[in-house]
This record gives C-alpha cells, structure tokens and sequence, in this order.
C-alpha cells in the first residue's frame, strides 16, 4: 500500500487535541448542598463499578482518535499496488478541428459526444496512473502533463472546445510520442472522427465519434479579385465540395448577396466527394461587403457553409516593362488594364537596367539580364536566349507554327477563364525545364508556357510570339493570360494583399481593434478583437476590418468538409495488444472504506453517549 497525497498526513496531530483535553480533564469538586436525596436516587439508577466508568472514558477517547485518524488516512488516498494489466500513464487526445463541430440529428457536437466517452474511460482508471490531456486542431496544445488529478484533468476536458481550424495530427503526434515515453506502460486514448496517422509501435486506442451517416456541403475554395478588363467591376472565385460519405447527390443553394442586397441566386447538384467551381462576377463599390451563404437539406457542419468578404480596396500594381522593341500586342494588352486602372506600367530600356524604381512584377520581353532579379517576381516573354533559371534555345526565324496548344494543367490560376480551343501560336523557342517549373502548355511535344517559384520568388516563362501568332491577338486569351500571370507573380504583394483570403489559425499583422462580421456557423455576428502588438491570431471566420485596411477569414478547406462516416468497427483499440480498462479495474477502496468507519464510530459514540452513559 502507498499514499497518493502523502502530505496531508501530517494532520494526524490533531490526535493531541482529544488526547490532551482527556489527561488534562477536571477534577471533581465537592459542592455543599441542601440535601442528597436527588442524588442518591440518581446514583442507585447508574450505579455501576469504578472499572466500568474508566473502561467507558477510555472507549470514548479511543473512537475519538479512531475518527482522526481514519480521516486523516482516507485524505492521503491510500491505494493498493495494481497488475501488471493497468497503464501507469494515459496520454487523452482530443480533435478540436472543425469538423469535430458537426451536429448530430439530437444537436450534439462530435466534440460533446467525445468529452462524453472520454469521461466515462477516465473514470475507470485507478487511482494512481498518471494522465496527460492534449487538444489539438492545426497545432497540439498541452492542457495537462503527467498528473494523477482526476478532478483536474476533467475538468480541463469539458472547457475544450471546437474551433473553426484545419486539423494537422502530425504535429501532434509527435507531442503524444514523447509523453508516452516517459511512463512506463503508457496508452494514447483519442477521441475523433478520423484515426491519427503514423502510430505504429505506438499503444494506441481510437474512439470513433463521427457520424453514422453525414451530409455535408461546403465551401473549399474562395479568391476575390478585380475584373482584369473591366473598371469597378469584381470576380470571385468559389468552390464547393461534397462529403465522400454523403449517402446520395444533394442539391445545394448558393445565395450570394452584396452590400445587403440579394444580387445572385444559384443551385449546384453535387455527386458524394464531387465538387464544383464557379466564377461569381459582381458589380460594386470598393469596401462594400459580399455574403455567400450556401445551403443544403440535412447539412450537419455550418463552419463551411459561408464567406463574408469586402470588395478589395487595392492600389494599382506596378509593373516594370523591359524590352527594347516591345510586341504591340503586349503594350495593348498592358494598356487596356491601365485605363481599367488595374497597373501602372514603367517602361525601361534594356541599356538602362537596372531600374532604381522598385515594381511588384517585372516583365522582360525579347530580352533578359545577365542576372534575373531574386527580389522581385519575373514574367519572362518570349526570351531570346538563357538567364539563370531560364534555359531557352532560340528557333529559326519566323519560327514554328501550331494550330492548337495543350493545356497540361487546366486548374492552375495562370489559365483562369481561359478557352484554349481555339488558339493557334507562333512557337519561338525550346524550353529546358529544370527546378520548380512546370509545363501549363504544349505545342506539339514542348512546352511554350512554364511557370513556378524560383528561389522564393514566383517565375512565368513563355516562348511565343502574339504577333506573328494567328488568332491570337483577336482573342481575349493573351491579354487574360498576362493579367492571370501579373496577379499571381504579385499575389504576395503589398498592392493585392487585401485580395488574399486568410484562414483561422494565421497572424494578422494589424494593430489596435479588428472588427469583425463573423459567421459562427449557423448566422452572422458583429464582434471584435484587441491586437496586442500588433498580432493577431485569427480565431474566427468572416470579414473584418481595421482603421487602414480589411479582409476575410474562411475556412475553405476539403479536409474538415470532407466528413468521415462511422467505421463499421466498433471504437476499441488499434492494437491488439492494448490492454483493456474495466470498471473499477485495480481501484483502491481504502478511502472510502476510511470514511465510511468514520462515520459508523461517529455513530457508535453517538449512541453510547446518550444511550449508555459514556462521557
């Protein structure tokens, strides 16, 4: 036997109060008085030997110090020594991701229903194995480490709650491992609607908590910008995806509304684990707020149901041209987004480079330095030779015509609405592929338009020419693949950072009071938040906005809104050899033995001192 709370038996002392209030009792004094008779009659009624008397105070004082000292014992929480079959350490994970905030038909969290599970495991643990508590969506948190508090760890356990952030176990697994290994005969209990990845060698136990039969709908993908050729006018880009476990195709309504006003209506029809993209033009004023609330019959997670956005307020790109000829399809392509007021363009010579004017993107046509520039991102047009990461070998004059290109990556942001059916190109060059670039089009067997990030900074390469190109020029296809390719060389750029969506879980670089309309899952909220120096972690979704600049917040991840469905497997452990925690299994009863004596000699003393006399 040992004590878990050993330092509360110092307490014992209090013995000596009982003990010496009974050698240092009061003696009797004699007392004159009028006349006996009351007391002999009182004394012929309890008239009982010297040797009684005494045997009585010293059975009052022992079932005195008898209840000290079993409180006392109880309070230390004596145990027993346990088999060989119980841990003697539990490490309790729990998904806090936003999936885990999915409602079940009663309105239950998955979160609730794990906090429930886990609660009634814990309270069958004994007494002395110590439990570790880690929450976790895209970052492990430590609630509780290596304590036999109980109590304690219960109650941290019931205060976790669902946040709306993509989940990532890998970095919690690693946490879960080194606390496992510093107790001997550790088990990892996690609660979640999908099993950790990676645990093999692990004593790993997995409660499934998802639901038997979801359906979800949601929003995995949202991008606000500018019309590329149009003035006042604004593009979002929306994707929404079904759950794999959905058990039929569900119809979904998008409602999109602008500035309070309903301005768009659309219904999708979604396969299990289909999605579908959408181009959302809208009309408006710099500053007013979008809302797109999708809706769908049955939908049990509300977090990626919704996006609220301002219309960006975003300064003019700056561009630098460098060439000494430039393609007169080029400068109209550049010149139709300047009066949409999209760039400012500074235009150089080749001699005068380099430029001491620093541009978001620079743009080299028919010509290249000796050196790229590594601080800038580059859109390379038609190079005639090689430059650092560029590597091109130069065709023959007039060069190589092509009916139609490839398109190798439909999907990538530098094709954006782009319809390359019809487009017959001019190739001028052999592109040598190295590093990061990948081929978008193809011409024949090469590639004639390759894009990637080279040291840290974005690179667009192509090896055509719009001039001598047939159909080209008439098409809205080049001016919308270099305003595609300006955009997203600059997309970490100061001029459209109010265009990139953030997700919860990132650092707003924004001091003072952040505003907030929030979307909590089910209805938009005002609220705010307090920037201490100037950081702050985004822990919501929706727009928000500052004195100087604003934004949003979404989800959009297919992860959280792709919801697994409840294995047929019964929740039990992953490995066979995990040993099993019954009820009750290897618990102490010895503290509340301890009470329950304590109390029965309370009663006993109770009893004889108002029944038989004992004092």
């Amino acid at each position: 036997m040992r004590f878990l709370t050993p330092q509360l038996l110092h307490l014992a002392w209090l013995a000596l109060i009982p003990l010496a209030l009974y050698l240092f009792r009061k003696r009797a004094r004699r007392v004159p008085v009028s006349t006996l008779l009351f007391f002999r009659s009182l004394s012929r009624e309890h008239q009982e030997s010297a040797w009684l008397r005494k045997l009585k105070k010293w059975l009052s004082l022992l079932l005195t110090l008898l209840v000290i000292i079993a409180a006392v014992i109880a309070l230390a929480r004596p145990t027993s020594e346990v088999g060989t079959d119980s841990p003697g350490a539990v490490v309790v994970v729990v998904d806090r991701s936003a999936s885990m905030s999915a409602r079940d038909a009663q309105g239950r969290t998955r979160l609730d229903e794990a906090k429930k599970r886990l609660k009634d495991k814990l309270n069958t643990l004994p007494d002395q194995v110590v439990v570790s508590l880690i929450a976790y969506d895209a970052k492990p948190r430590v609630l509780l480490s290596r304590s036999r508090n109980r109590r304690e760890c219960l109650r941290l356990l019931q205060e976790v709650q669902p946040t709306p952030i993509e989940g990532h176990p890998d970095a919690a697994l690693t946490v879960i491992r080194r606390l496992a290994e510093l107790e001997a005969r550790s088990q990892v209990w996690h609660a979640g609607d999908q099993a950790l990845p990676g645990t093999d060698g692990l004593p790993y136990a997995f409660l499934d908590v998802a639901l038997a039969s979801p359906i979800n709908v949601g929003i995995t993908g949202f991008q606000i910008r500018r019309a590329l050729l149009a003035r006042d006018r604004f593009e979002a880009f929306v994707k929404v995806s079904a759950a794999k476990a959905n058990p039929s195709k569900v119809t979904a309504t998008l409602e999109i509304t602008l500035a309070g006003r309903l301005a768009q209506l659309r219904e999708i029809d979604l396969e299990p684990g289909a999605s579908s993209s959408l181009i959302v033009p809208l009309e408006g004023v710099r500053g007013q707020r979008m809302e797109m609330h999708l809706k769908a019959d049955g939908d049990c997670l509300g977090w990626d149901d919704a996006v609220a956005a301002p219309l960006p307020e975003t300064r003019p790109l700056i561009v630098a041209m460098v060439a000494e000829k430039p393609d007169p399809f080029t400068e109209l392509a550049l010149a139709s987004m300047i009066e949409a007021g999209r760039l400012e363009v500074l235009k150089g010579k080749p001699d005068a480079w380099p430029m001491k004017d620093k541009p978001d993107v620079y743009v080299f046509e028919n010509w290249l330095p000796e050196a790229l520039p590594t601080d800038r991102p580059i859109i390379a047009l038609n190079p005639p030779k090689s430059s650092g990461a560029v590597q091109v070998r130069r065709l023959q004059e007039p060069g190589l015509p092509h009916d139609s290109v490839r398109s190798v990556a439909p999907d990538h942001p530098l094709l954006f609405r782009i319809a390359t059916a019809r487009l017959a190109i001019t190739q001028t060059g052999v592109l040598d592929l190295k590093g990061s670039l990948e081929p978008l089009w193809m011409a024949g067997n090469e590639p004639v338009l390759a894009a990637g990030d080279v040291n840290g900074q974005r690179l667009v390469v192509t090896t055509f020419s719009p001039a001598r190109s047939e159909q080209l020029a008439l098409l809205p296809a080049f001016p919308l693949l270099l305003g595609n390719a300006l955009y997203w060389c600059a997309e970490n750029s100061d001029a459209v950072s109010d265009m990139r969506a953030l997700h919860p879980g990132d650092l707003l670089t924004e001091p003072g009071i952040v505003e907030w309309t929030e979307w909590d899952g089910s209805q938009f909220l005002e609220s705010s938040d307090q920037a201490g120096n100037g950081l702050l972690a985004i822990q919501r979704l929706g727009a928000w906005k500052t004195t100087e600049r604003s934004g949003t917040s979404v989800l959009a991840s297919l992860a959280e809104t792709d919801l697994p469905a409840l294995t047929n497997e019964a929740s039990t452990t992953a490995q066979p050899n995990l040993p099993k925690i019954t009820a009750n299994a290897g618990i102490s009863d010895w503290p509340r033995l301890l009470i329950w004596f304590a109390l029965a000699i309370l009663l006993l003393e109770s009893f004889l001192f108002h029944r038989k006399a004992v004092f």
